[in-house]
């Protein structure tokens, strides 16, 4: 599984630099790391919303993300991170 807070262009998601830097201040204010982002996408409890974002509860924090498979990688792209 690979976390991608950094800018990068998804042909079915187009990307922005808002969202990066938006994910960036959320993660640092809220003191969250990409390997708590990890754990949250891997053990927390999810929901699907219907514009096809999952929300992971974990701990004292949820993470919405979208998730792509690309090849044989399991690709995550956070919108946000917010406190329980």
């Amino acid at each position: 599984m690979v976390v991608n807070v950094d800018f990068k262009n998804v042909n079915v998601w187009k990307d922005s630099i808002r969202r990066v830097r938006h994910i960036k201040d959320r993660m640092k204010l809220s003191g969250i790391f990409v390997v708590q982002i990890k754990d949250a996408v891997q053990k927390g409890a999810k929901k699907l919303r219907n514009d096809g974002s999952m929300v992971a509860e974990y701990r004292w924090f949820k993470v919405i993300y979208r998730e792509f498979q690309l090849e044989d990688i399991r690709k995550i792209y956070p919108i946000t991170v917010m406190e329980a």
